[in-house]
């Protein structure tokens, strides 16, 4: 995904999504959000949903998502027709697809969910490359919020203080922590944002675990 000119608040086509449902429910937390892949609104039927589009829209090697694709029809093995729609159906830059449903462990089992993806990729072995079932045991709460940093930093995207950057980090070598980074900055906000900017677009590497702050360390990526 490109940063240039990414803006937040800027007009963007409707969601795409098969599945039309109502956004008054008592049982989940519907809400549309941005999904600049397809330049459009992304509309999530739960909070769980939402966070898994967050990562997944930060993901170097996405270049698409769609949330709920068209339904695809299957037998079940009573051999009756049933249809299933996937709340995800990703695309990566290397042509490989990939369709995701997402659901709180607590209910995984009862719906039956992996048995419904056994049967689809039987049935229909071309219509993705991999089938996932992510739940709230596999989404981490550190990895929301940095994915969260992530993109709201590709708002306030600084083409000088992101070059600034690249310029100090040119004399650097081995690993520093994120906030002697920003103190090359005399604005903060700037510094910040242009480290994270730089995280996005792999030319910095966190490596230390857990939620980006000031005490992250990082190293710079060499070129491939």
């Amino acid at each position: 995904m490109s940063n240039d000119n990414f803006n937040f608040f800027k007009s963007r086509k409707p969601s795409k999504r098969s599945r039309k449902g109502t956004l008054k429910s008592s049982a989940s937390s519907r809400s549309f959000y941005p999904n600049d892949t397809l330049d459009s609104w992304a509309f999530c039927e739960s909070a769980l949903e939402r966070e898994f589009l967050t990562i997944v829209l930060v993901h170097p090697g996405v270049v698409e998502v769609q949330e709920q694709p068209e339904a695809v029809t299957y037998i079940d093995d009573d051999g009756k027709e049933r249809t299933h729609t996937f709340d995800f159906l990703i695309r990566l830059c290397d042509g490989r697809t990939i369709v995701v449903d997402v659901k709180a462990d607590s209910r995984r089992l009862k719906s039956g969910i992996d048995e419904v993806h056994r049967l689809i990729q039987a049935q229909h072995p071309g219509y993705a490359d991999k089938f996932i079932v992510r739940t709230d045991r596999e989404i981490s709460r550190d990895g929301v919020r940095n994915a969260e940093l992530i993109l709201r930093a590709r708002t306030l995207w600084d083409e000088e203080a992101i070059e600034e950057l690249r310029r100090h980090l040119a004399s650097m070598h081995g690993v520093f922590r994120l906030a002697s980074l920003v103190a090359l900055f005399d604005s903060e906000a700037a510094g910040f944002n242009a480290v994270l900017n730089l995280i996005d677009a792999q030319e910095l590497k966190p490596v230390t675990r857990g939620r980006i702050n000031d005490n992250t360390e990082l190293e710079i990526r060499k070129a491939a």
